[in-house]
């Protein structure tokens, strides 16, 4: 029975003229914006914005290619291990941007198996260019590790290079050794400091 009572009481309280209505009624006049005030924050918002977004379109695809990146080592090394699990060569070809035909996004075949290289579909068609070669200039778009996960004389150093498709900093996986020992690095190939990607 104390609920109808609360009712009564609450519908007599919004009933209540309130004294300072006039204070804080808002007046016709100070409602919305001036046009001058919408210009000005548009102008703010179209000069923050075409500052940020170069740097912002730079990050992603620093991102796409570090992906890519990761993406070719890791399948690298597991091909590696492979070969030394099963006792067997285990070829690695790159299907890539610049191969008959071209594959884009980038792919890489291991034993009959194609896997993208596109990280679950987020890298689309012509954003990443993606190129193989056995350094400094010799063309060559697969690899084959043995039964012991080394490779064969005069396929090192065996490079896969990842570059954004409209410029930018490129990363490269490099099989070093014939013993099938990797590395990545980043950049163009400065011959004085041997880093880089050749």
């Amino acid at each position: 029975m104390k609920t109808p009572i609360l009712f009564k009481v609450l519908q007599i309280s919004a009933t209540k003229a309130n004294p300072n209505y006039k204070n804080t009624a808002s007046r016709k006049g100070d409602q919305g914006f001036t046009l001058l005030e919408v210009l000005v924050i548009a102008l703010i918002v179209g000069i923050l914005s075409s500052i940020a977004a170069p740097s912002w379109l730079a990050f992603i695809n620093r991102q796409r290619v570090r992906t890519v990146n990761d993406r070719v080592l890791q399948t690298l090394r597991t091909a590696q291990s492979e070969a030394k699990r099963t006792k067997r060569d285990v070829t690695i070809v790159f299907n890539t941007n610049t191969s008959t035909p071209p594959v884009d996004p980038p792919t890489v075949t291991i034993a009959g198996n194609t896997q993208q290289l596109n990280s679950g579909g987020e890298i689309k068609a012509k954003q990443i260019l993606l190129s193989t070669k056995i350094a400094p200039a010799t063309s060559a778009n697969s690899i084959t590790f043995d039964y012991q996960g080394n490779l064969a004389s005069g396929t090192t150093p065996f490079v896969v290079t990842v570059a954004p498709a409209g410029g930018g900093t490129q990363q490269c996986v490099i099989v070093q050794t014939l013993l099938g020992g990797m590395r990545t690095d980043e950049g163009t190939f400065n011959a004085s400091t041997g880093q880089g990607c050749p």
